[in-house]
């Protein structure tokens, strides 16, 4: 069986129940060569199996197991690296695998020598007084040395611990009570991992040798991997999960899910502990993926509360979210449109058009093809395309959603493993908008999406603004099936290859990998600063051209292109919104210039103390800014009595700024509050229009909007007039 997988951002690290499945010697020799081979032959890349991927492969899996560089000694690297370095491509094609298993099992020696030292530290005192500093991110550090600077390492490691819990308001005995817990699970969990579970890690780390996207899944983790449904049916709060480095990652939120309409996790936020309703949280740090998915997932109405480290902030940084479990409808994850007016000259008013597309899912090309007409049945002026959350999906949406904008013509060029290069068109002249149109993206636009956008700039059709650049997915992978590719009763299920075969290239020849689609005018933003999305991921596949496509451009962009882009610095530039996205920049650079964090409690709580003045301030201010004077209405597809239609909805959403601030020290307790007051409101039925223009990057995107068109109406107008000629 093969699968092509096109999405762009998916929980692709799902793992099993430890022992479900064993392999014996026979089995994992028959599984590695086959992988191998596979790899070697029919990746994109055709990067044959010699020393370089050896190199690379011993890296990677010695990362996967100790990935901060906390466990393993210099000395046991070392050994590794003089014993495997260059040895593990022969091993794979021959069918060996024992270096995986012998790595693995050093790896449980020294977790467990841990486990025991943090046993004795936590028995010890701690002085929170003292000047000391921690570096959590230790991926580029030195392993120690010895045991006496191992001792030392997890010293502070723990110290840090302990001083995350104090500054949260624990008890010192909880703390050390979930600490021991913790890491007691650690080395409990990896006990019980089976031979799958080891060779999965194996070759796991030798499609990392490949790509960031290559990898094997044993049959446990190929059973739980569904790259269409992996959100609501398996969180109960509508996230895509993923393991990262001993965390469990949020890669998306499904449009319309409870943690989407929370408004408070986002992509990158990193999960410490998952709570049921007011019972006392589970730590989930180094807890098994498929685990953590258990313990969110739950019965609709019941509440799940996440601690977890924003992606914006430091590892010392901890919030508390609830989330009311839910089922998402599926109008819910529909296009949605939305009819933005504002005052506008002499006492007139602007109508702007904006389109949010969480995702190119079946026919969401039609969905906004209606969604259009009902905007252009309100006068819009001008129209914005939302693709900042959109993580990818259907590649002939994709094709058909750039076709609403331009005559037919090529979108995108794919080229496969072979080197042939295949061009998709949109066959169909219709245009559904001819007028003024911005594309917005951000860093977590990937894939399909940044092949709209691009083939969007390509043509000179819109105006595409956001972060720095999309995310820089421009791959394709696909599932095989390996039992398929073994000779008859090797092994009933061998698992699954995911492996990249295809690489997607704008119609100007470019590749969207790695480097994305770079807006017109760049929007500024934290992400832009956080080393997220493609370019960041290790042994990420490089971009690359090929020869344009022949198109018909349309030029309608660059005529005003400098005037929009002085314009709008100029009004970022004195916008208070963007004053605080330049604070927090600033704030970001400074935690990136030190990764080490003081250990010094009273430094720790001032600058606590300071970090919610300034929150509280911020509110304050736009607690006090004048009404803006704009209406927004959302137009969403309804089913009723069978048929689907587009309904108006007006009502405001309730606003979650209107909640009181915790006191210092009763975050918990109000978490409970804030819980209990979003169960009284999941129960309307009526559907709210949420408060859009508080986002100051839309907010500037309706401002270039609105710059465009009255730059460009006299264009469009002799365009009409000469069509009609």
């Amino acid at each position: 069986m093969t699968r092509f997988l096109i999405t762009g951002l998916a929980a692709l690290f799902l793992c099993a129940d430890a022992g479900a499945v064993t392999f014996d010697a026979k089995q994992s020799r028959w599984i590695t060569m086959r992988v191998g081979q596979i790899l070697d032959l029919h990746h994109f890349l055709h990067r044959p199996l010699n020393d370089e991927v050896s190199k690379m492969q011993l890296g990677f899996l010695i990362d996967r197991l100790d990935y901060y560089h906390m466990f393993f000694l210099q000395s046991d690297v070392d050994g590794f690296r003089a014993k495997y370095e260059t040895t593990l491509d022969d091993a794979v094609l021959d069918g060996r695998s024992n270096a995986g298993y012998e790595i693995f099992n050093r790896f449980r020696q020294r977790l467990n020598e841990t486990t025991n030292r943090i046993e004795r530290l936590l028995g010890g005192e701690f002085d929170f007084t003292k000047e000391e500093r921690f570096t959590v991110d230790r991926h580029e550090a030195k392993w120690p040395a010895d045991q006496a600077e191992a001792d030392e390492l997890w010293r502070k490691r723990i110290k840090y611990e302990l001083l995350g819990g104090r500054l949260n308001g624990d008890r010192e005995d909880k703390i050390k009570d979930l600490i021991r817990k913790r890491y007691s699970r650690t080395a409990r969990d990896y006990g019980k991992f089976s031979s799958s579970e080891i060779l999965e890690l194996y070759l796991g780390a030798l499609g990392r040798a490949f790509d960031p996207h290559s990898s094997y899944m044993a049959p446990e983790a190929a059973e739980n991997f569904d790259i269409h449904n992996v959100s609501m049916q398996l969180t109960g709060i509508g996230a895509v999960l993923s393991e990262s480095d001993g965390y469990t990652k949020i890669v998306s939120l499904s449009p319309g899910g409870p943690a989407a309409k929370g408004g408070v996790l986002g992509p990158d936020d990193r999960i410490l502990a998952v709570a049921q309703g007011d019972a006392e949280p589970v730590d989930v740090i180094d807890m098994k993926l498929g685990d953590v998915v258990q313990l969110i997932r739950g019965p609709k109405g019941t509440e799940v509360r996440l601690t977890v480290i924003p992606a914006d902030a430091d590892d010392a940084e901890r919030k508390v979210i609830s989330i009311i479990r839910d089922v998402i409808k599926i109008e819910e994850q529909l296009a949605r449109a939305y009819l933005i007016e504002q005052p506008g000259a002499n006492g007139g008013t602007n109508r702007f058009g904006l389109i949010d597309l969480p995702g190119f899912y079946k026919d969401c090309s039609k969905d906004v093809a209606g969604l259009i007409e009902r905007l252009k049945s309100e006068r819009i002026q001008g129209l914005m395309l939302d693709l900042r959350r959109n993580g990818g999906g259907l590649l002939d949406q994709a094709v058909e959603m750039a076709g609403l904008f331009v005559k037919k013509g090529p979108i995108v060029q794919i080229k496969d493993f072979q080197g042939k290069v295949v061009k998709l068109d949109d066959e169909d002249e219709q245009i559904a908008y001819d007028g003024p149109l911005i594309v917005m993206v951000g860093k977590h636009s990937a894939s399909a999406s940044e092949i709209v956008a691009g083939a969007l700039q390509d043509y000179g059709r819109a105006v595409v603004v956001g972060d720095i650049h999309t995310h820089g997915k421009g791959t394709v992978q696909t599932l095989l099936d390996v039992t398929r590719q073994l000779p008859p009763d090797v092994v009933k299920d061998a698992g699954q290859l995911k492996f990249t075969i295809q690489k997607f290239y704008r119609v100007a020849g470019n590749s969207t990998q790695k480097d994305g689609v770079t807006p017109d005018i760049i929007l500024p933003s934290v992400l832009n600063v956080l080393e997220t999305g493609e370019a960041y991921l290790p042994n990420v596949m490089a971009s690359d051209k090929i020869t344009p496509a022949n198109i018909e451009r349309v030029n309608l962009v660059t005529p005003y292109l400098g005037r929009l882009r002085i314009a709008s610095s100029a009004r970022i530039g004195s916008d208070q919104d963007f004053k605080y996205i330049a604070e927090d920049i600033e704030t970001v650079k400074k935690q990136q210039q030190d990764k080490s964090i003081s250990l010094n409690e009273a430094e720790r709580r001032a600058d606590k103390k300071k970090q919610k003045a300034k929150a509280d301030a911020r509110k304050e201010e736009r607690k006090a800014r004048p009404p803006s004077g704009e209406q927004v209405t959302m137009f969403i597809w309804q089913k009723r009595e069978g048929k689907e239609r587009i309904e108006r909805v007006t009502k405001p959403a309730p606003e979650a700024e209107e909640e009181e601030e915790p006191a210092e020290g009763d975050e918990e307790e109000d978490e409970k509050a804030k819980a209990r007051s979003r169960k009284a409101r999941s129960g309307e039925e009526e559907q709210t229009v949420p408060p859009i223009l508080k986002d100051p990057h839309l907010r500037e995107a309706t401002a270039i909007l609105h710059d465009y068109t009255d730059l460009a109406q006299k264009t469009w107008l002799a365009a009409k007039t000469k069509e009609k000629k």
